[in-house]
């Protein structure tokens, strides 16, 4: 995630609890996703989880990039 998006996170996440909220689960899915690529060999179903965790962490990602843009 870039500084300035950071920054914003920082300056209004108090006063806008939905941008807390998907900054939070950003942070948790960016977490679950660095374990399982940490698995040499990873089984189907982790595959398939490694996608879905990546799928939603994008779709907070692109619901962050709408609020940053009425922030900035």
């Amino acid at each position: 995630m870039e500084q300035a998006d950071l920054e914003i996170i920082e300056k209004h996440a108090k006063d806008n609890n939905k941008l807390d909220r998907l900054y939070k689960e950003h942070l948790r899915l960016e977490a679950e996703i660095e374990k399982i690529q940490s698995i040499r060999i990873k089984s189907h179903d982790e595959e398939k989880k490694l996608r879905q965790l990546k799928k939603l962490k994008l779709e907070g990602r692109d619901q962050m990039e709408l609020i940053f843009q009425t922030l900035r």
